[in-house]
């Protein structure tokens, strides 16, 4: 059987091989036209080079793994060197890697498939129209949905740690002064708001001793929806996220709705952190494969994979974390 390029197309020998397979099943007018359409629809696939799905806009995406690898070796830092200034003699110069710990992880597979019935196919070829993308479509985006879950939650199952749950990450007590003595934002003043996420924001900074400072800031999808539309006082005509951003110049601040009742007691979360390749990063060493189309009774199939390591957090403590935003 040939082999199909980067694209998604068939070359003449896959084309011939659909057309051997569909005999007794498809005449050769609509095994032909089957090839073109198929053809068609990888492609089409193919264009969407990615989902909107937070995973991919969050975390830096590597892939530097190669696809057919078992596992990857990785170094993490529970924490990081700091340097000082020294004598022109100095023997004593502090290490920046003085806790890495080597971690071995696997590679693992996810998978789906789409396919089309003999009928379908006779009918799109009879009538002259295409035969849909949406089910080619539909794969790659469960595909790419569940990169995003291992992403964020992990997989218990099979041993995966999702970024949420990284238990080395600086950990921050939010007061639970507001209403009804709640720690939730949407529960707060605007002074309680500003430095409750100004205090997750300057942990970053106080586990690194000021060498890293946070990009970003992550809030689930009521906390993020109620400092952008609560104003900053009475008297301002600005409001708390708007503030924060002017506070904190540089610094992101997303709406993720993985966060919304991800923590202890479906408690809502919120995140600071330095979101580089060098402390964090999401490993897919495969994105997206459409695998040679098979004839299984009367469907013609074609499976789907993606190979995915995970979220890789490099220097945890480059993050802290707040349950019950």
């Amino acid at each position: 059987m040939g082999k199909h390029n980067p694209k998604g197309h068939f070359d003449a020998a896959e084309a011939e091989y659909i057309k051997a397979s569909a005999a007794g099943r498809l005449d050769e007018s609509a095994s032909a036209f089957f090839a073109r359409e198929l053809s068609y629809v990888r492609s089409r696939v193919l264009e969407v080079q990615k989902a909107p799905l937070n995973a991919f806009a969050v975390f830096p995406v590597q892939t530097d793994v190669p696809a057919g690898a078992a596992s990857a070796e990785q170094k993490i830092y529970d924490a990081i060197g700091v340097a000082k200034i020294i004598s022109n003699y100095a023997d004593d110069l502090p290490r920046a890697d003085v806790l890495a710990q080597k971690i071995v992880t696997p590679v693992y597979t996810v998978g789906d498939s789409y396919g089309y019935n003999v009928v379908e196919i006779e009918n799109a070829a009879f009538a002259g129209t295409n035969i849909d993308v949406y089910r080619a479509r539909a794969a790659r985006r469960a595909i790419d949905q569940r990169i995003n879950t291992l992403a964020w939650k992990g997989d218990a199952a099979h041993g995966i740690t999702g970024f949420l749950y990284n238990p080395n990450m600086t950990t921050v007590q939010l007061p639970a002064d507001g209403t009804g003595s709640s720690t939730r934002l949407a529960d707060k003043t605007p002074a309680q708001i500003i430095r409750d996420v100004n205090a997750v924001i300057n942990a970053v900074e106080l586990a690194t001793n000021s060498v890293e400072v946070a990009d970003t800031v992550l809030l689930s999808t009521a906390a993020y929806d109620h400092i952008a539309g609560t104003p900053r006082s009475d008297y301002s005509d600005i409001t708390i996220l708007d503030f924060l951003k002017k506070t904190h110049e540089g610094v992101r601040f997303m709406k993720v709705a993985e966060l919304t009742g991800a923590g202890a007691g479906n408690k809502d979360i919120l995140i600071a952190g330095k979101f580089d390749p060098d402390m964090v990063r999401l490993e897919i060493p495969e994105r997206f494969r459409q695998l040679p189309v098979e004839k299984r009774n009367l469907e013609y199939v074609v499976d789907c994979l993606s190979r995915v390591i995970g979220v890789t957090v490099v220097v945890p403590i480059a993050f802290a974390k707040a349950v019950g935003a």
